[in-house]
């Protein structure tokens, strides 16, 4: 489960903050009769950070469980938000002012106008999920303690052949051209041509497992084969290599003058 960091929170909440005051100003759900902006604010201000509370948690745990389940993760992500419109639509009930439980006709015809708003805020969120490595930091994560895990044995590939042992551990639908891996605490997600996956096992494992394909570890967090490089964005401190899929993965500083001696950037 991966949990968001400080920025990522900070990022977050300018969000909710924007979703508050835009929700304010126009009133939704007979709420612009309730007073003044500053009332409506306080009001949507505890509505929105309560269903945030909510929300969050299934949010994080979404990529688990669609690993788990083998559903696609927009498919996990739309039917948590869906569930999350549940306890969400009574805090705003009660929020509201209501003493006694809805009745069921009350809560169908309020729970769509919930989940719609937290579903545009979830996609909100979603869409700035989908471009998070493009986002992150370039500079080394801080080293986080590893826990020693066994490592499963996977059927070493036919002599000759140049096919990635790590392949071996993904779905039969999932195996193509290894193009990154991207560790996830103790999670490595293992990117293709074909869709991702994610492993439980150490990233230094997993690298182990590459082969033959020509890549470097360019962050603590990331290693990236050499074909899949389509280019790099940023500059400085905030290098990053642009991947085929439309995937970004961060430069480390400390790889910089690395990468450069192999032609990798300019």
């Amino acid at each position: 489960m991966r949990w968001p960091s400080v920025r990522d929170m900070l990022i977050e909440f300018t969000i909710l903050l924007a979703v508050t005051l835009g929700v304010a100003l126009m009133g939704p759900f007979g709420t612009f009769e309730m007073g003044g902006l500053a009332d409506r604010l306080g009001y949507w201000a505890v509505m929105i950070i309560g269903g945030y509370a909510i929300v969050r948690p299934m949010m994080a745990a979404a990529p688990l469980i669609s690993e788990r389940l083998a559903f696609p993760e927009a498919v996990v992500w739309f039917a948590l938000v869906l569930l999350a419109g549940v306890p969400v639509t009574l805090l705003v009930w009660y929020g509201g002012g209501a003493r006694a439980a809805p009745t069921g006709d009350q809560f169908l015809q309020l729970y769509p106008h919930v989940a719609l708003l937290g579903g545009v805020v979830s996609a909100l969120f979603w869409l700035r999920r989908s471009r998070r490595p493009a986002a992150a930091s370039a500079l080394p994560a801080p080293a986080a303690p590893e826990v020693p895990r066994p490592v499963e044995r996977v059927p070493a590939p036919p002599a000759g052949s140049d096919t990635p042992p790590i392949l071996a551990r993904l779905p039969v639908h999932r195996r193509g051209r290894l193009r990154a891996l991207e560790m996830e605490d103790h999670y490595v997600r293992v990117h293709t041509d074909q869709g991702q996956h994610m492993l439980l096992m150490r990233m230094r494992d997993a690298i182990a497992e590459v082969g033959a394909v020509e890549g470097e570890q360019v962050h603590r967090s990331w290693w990236v084969a050499r074909a899949a490089v389509e280019g790099q964005a940023g500059q400085g401190r905030s290098v990053r290599l642009k991947i085929a899929g439309g995937l970004e993965a961060p430069v480390a500083r400390t790889s910089v003058p690395r990468l450069k001696d192999l032609g990798w950037i300019a």
